[in-house]
């Protein structure tokens, strides 16, 4: 993945507009799990394509490890609450 392909995912995730599972996300996922070295990445891309609610598992710390490799920003809003939201990701 390059960094405008993460960009692209994660705005995509918070504007919650349609991106394509098995040609974005997966990718993603495959390489982070990858680059972690986790243990049995062929199980988990298994279960995650059967359950792709699971992808919340790494959600977190996924856009975290790419934000950091490709030194990706987050431009932040406070909300009504004084709450933090992130609201793009540019780079």
């Amino acid at each position: 993945m390059e960094k405008k392909d993460c960009i692209e995912v994660f705005n995509a995730m918070i504007k919650q507009t349609p991106i394509s599972f098995y040609e974005k996300i997966v990718p993603l996922i495959l390489e982070y799990l990858t680059e972690i070295n986790y243990e049995k990445i062929s199980e988990m891309i298994y279960l995650i394509r059967e359950n792709p609610q699971m992808i919340n598992r790494f959600l977190p710390e996924m856009m975290e490890y790419y934000c950091k490799k490709f030194n990706i920003v987050k431009l932040m809003q406070k909300d009504k609450f004084n709450n933090f939201k992130i609201i793009m990701y540019y780079g």
